[in-house]
């Protein structure tokens, strides 16, 4: 990096100091009334002008200058500060701000011509004066050197940075990230050698007594040791024979010891170096939020001049940092909601003089890391959620009925907000280039959802609209915290966990019908996971026994989840929802355990029952009679396949058994098993799905038995064969949705 380019660093950090502290002073000023301090102001135009000549960034030194003359002007009294000069003032400052930005990296040039005219207008219709000539740098501010020329020199010369594919820092980090599970297959190893050091001791010690119980048997030689075999044996060929066991015996025993001391010096060379590894390689992609955010302030304002209205941008906390992937698939999604607000939200000039408010709106772009989140806000301070609107066009949609719109004053806002993520869903009054298709949140919220995070709309308290954007940090792994329910090992993100603890049943106290329970000065609400996933709510637990209870947040609501046990925390690749056709409302993903089973990992906010909510008991009384649940069979000879739908279709109340081929499903209905539908594969050993559709469809007794055929055989030939043979539905693997399924079993039972 030459000289330049790290003076530009350094002035990048600069002007962005001087800018916020410019355009605060003028900000409290309009809220306060008072006078800004003109004097500091003054400073700062004049140390950016300076700081834009050495750097030398013409145009901006010829802004910096007029601003300067300005405030001095103001400073004398020949310039009121009303909203127009202010006006002039914050176009002056974006444009300043879009230079830079262009001047680092590239993209369309900054149109300065009308900011420098404004702010001549300025100086000399009001003071009626002249503005003092600029340096000759700044009078060549038309000429422009395009940033990748003033780069190229510093590229060639720089020998401190080498550049690599995007593609193949991918793999690299899809690699990294894939040790993590077989570090964590190689201590379950070390457990399974620890169990056989544990069966071998039990041996030896079993062999001693038979060792004991031999010699007592038999009389030994008066001449042998206390430890020797009795000799007497020995006639018999058997004295060599137990010899050499024991010999062998001993040699195995030595073999496990010396097996397991290198296991766990292995194991702990793993760990050492994979974990090193994967945090260099969370290190490498983690780039300051700056990095692909950093144009956001001119996009917005671009956006607004095109709709005739005028925005202050304010974008905070920009150096956080977080994965470069993450980073890049946010900055769409963010122009998405920023159209919106400004669209929808932000009135004109005129309109927001005539409520009382400022002529130019405020939006506001804060990131903040909260745990292993990236959190992103947006904030404008326009006319807020158009409840009335919303009701209206949900009702037009059937999405309400119309006898709601009386009691729509009533629906949670919660409620209200999910209206505007339905595809088409928008209040505009007319369709126009930015606004009215009502794609822009439907389409920012599913690319939120595919980076595993969440999107929230609310009313501001001030007025206005907040969005809210969570997302992890890196893709490249999570840590999850693990449980129990009903048998089935679920994950929840760490980031979403409070805490863990245990509190007996008899603690809980009702808060408006609500179990709560109280941690610390505050209360919670209570329910069962189980029974939020739509299973079956477990037995109340005896009083000595307890309830284990995971405390979530989803923004600033918290919920206790009662589940069976608490299994382990750890760190491990969570693969997408969509990926495996699961809903993203429920679940972000999921996650292979050690025994290449998957583990559904929850989507907590999207399983967070809206407020005013009926939550389910945490815990259902032991008398009360179990409802019946529909029976269904799935075969499927991959565990990950049948363990994935096992866990889908349970959480949706249904009983599942497994069996890993058709022969062992037909054994199992042959006994007598009663199933309500079969789900099966198609390809697998010993007797395919079509054979057992067939053996199933030939039997009286079986016949009546719904079949739904799940394969990744899509051709019309094999389609059409399972139709033949009597299947009920026929579902493509490669376009899996969990939803069709689901739909499919509901219409057959």
């Amino acid at each position: 990096m030459d000289i330049r380019q790290r003076l530009l660093a350094a002035f990048d950090l600069e002007h962005k100091d001087h800018l916020a502290a410019i355009r605060n002073a003028l900000r409290d000023a309009e809220a306060t009334g008072d006078a800004p301090d003109l004097v500091d102001i003054h400073r700062r135009a004049h140390s950016l002008k300076g700081a834009a000549r050495a750097v030398d960034l013409p145009e901006v030194e010829a802004i910096s200058h007029r601003l300067e003359a300005a405030f001095i002007a103001v400073q004398k009294g020949e310039i009121p500060l009303d909203p127009a000069s202010v006006g002039v003032v914050r176009r002056s400052l974006d444009a300043i701000e879009d230079l830079v930005a262009w001047s680092l990296q590239g993209g369309d040039p900054v149109e300065t011509a009308g900011v420098l005219a404004d702010l001549d207008a300025l100086a000399a219709g009001r003071s009626g004066g002249s503005v003092p000539a600029p340096s000759p740098a700044a009078a060549r501010a038309a000429v422009r050197r395009p940033p990748a020329q003033r780069d190229r020199a510093a590229d060639a010369d720089s020998a401190a940075l080498v550049r690599i594919a995007a593609q193949g820092l991918e793999r690299l980090s899809e690699t990294a990230s894939a040790l993590l599970p077989e570090v964590e297959a190689q201590a379950g190893l070390g457990e399974q050698l620890r169990t056989m050091r544990r069966e071998w001791r039990a041996l030896d010690r079993a062999w001693r007594h038979l060792r004991v119980q031999i010699g007592r048997g038999v009389r030994a030689d008066a001449g042998a040791g206390a430890d020797a075999l009795p000799s007497a044996l020995d006639g018999r060929g058997a004295l060599p024979a137990l010899m050499a066991f024991e010999r062998r015996f001993r040699a195995l025993g030595g073999a496990l010891d010396s097996a397991h001391r290198s296991h766990d010096r292995l194991l702990w060379s793993m760990r050492r170096w994979g974990g090193g590894l994967q945090q260099d390689m969370r290190r490498l992609r983690m780039l300051p939020a700056e990095n692909q955010l950093s144009g956001l302030g001119r996009m917005v304002r671009d956006i607004s001049r095109a709709e005739g209205k005028e925005v202050e941008v304010d974008v905070r906390g920009l150096e956080v940092e977080a994965d470069r992937t993450v980073l890049q698939r946010l900055k769409d999604p963010i122009l998405h909601i920023a159209r919106n607000a400004i669209s929808h939200g932000i009135e004109t000039p005129a309109e927001r003089l005539a409520l009382g408010k400022r002529p130019a709106a405020r939006v506001t772009i804060a990131a903040s890391v909260e745990g292993a989140r990236l959190r992103l806000r947006i904030e404008d301070d326009g006319r807020g959620l158009d409840r009335a609107a919303i009701l209206r066009k949900a009702a037009e949609r059937g999405l309400i009925d119309a006898a709601d719109l009386s009691t729509g004053a009533e629906m949670p806002q919660e409620r209200l907000t999910e209206f505007l993520f339905h595809p088409g869903f928008s209040t505009a009054a007319q369709t126009t280039e930015l606004a009215g298709r009502g794609m822009g949140l439907a389409i920012a919220r599913r690319e939120v959802e595919r980076l595993q995070g969440n999107l929230t709309i609310a009313d501001r308290a001030d007025g206005g609209t907040a969005v809210t954007i969570e997302v992890p940090l890196s893709l490249l792994s999570q840590r999850l915290v693990f449980v129990l329910v009903q048998d089935q090992t679920l994950a929840i993100p760490s980031a979403d966990v409070v805490r863990l603890r245990t509190a007996s049943a008899q603690s809980l106290f009702s808060g408006t019908g609500t179990p709560m329970t109280r941690i610390g000065d505050e209360e919670i609400p209570v329910t069962s996971l189980a029974a939020l996933l739509g299973m079956e709510a477990p037995v109340v637990p005896s009083a000595e026994r307890g309830l284990s209870l995971v405390v979530v947040r989803a923004g600033d609501r918290r919920l206790a989840l009662a589940v069976d046990r608490f299994v382990a925390t750890r760190e491990t690749v969570v693969t997408a929802a969509e990926e495996t056709g699961l809903d993203s409302g429920r679940y972000l993903g999921t996650v292979l355990m050690d025994d290449g089973g998957p583990a559904l990992v929850l989507n907590i906010p999207g399983l967070m029952p809206l407020p005013g909510s009926t939550l389910p008991a945490p815990a259902r009384p032991a008398e009360e009679a179990t409802p019946a649940r529909a029976h269904i069979l799935v075969v499927d000879d991959s565990i990950t396949t049948r363990t994935l739908e096992k866990s889908i279709l349970e959480a949706h109340g249904y009983r599942v058994t497994l069996c890993v081929d058709g022969r062992e499903a037909l054994e199992r209905l042959s006994e007598g098993m009663e199933v309500g539908l079969i789900i099966s594969d198609v390809e697998m050993p010993r007797m395919d799905g079509f054979a057992l559709l067939q053996a199933v469809k030939a039997d009286k007794r079986l016949e009546e038995i719904p079949v739904i055929l799940v394969t990744s055989r899509a051709s019309d030939e094999d389609r059409e064969r399972g139709l033949r043979l009597g299947a009920d539905a026929y579902i493509v693997k490669t376009r899996f949705d969990q939803n069709e399924l689901l739909a499919g079993i509901r219409r057959l039972l």
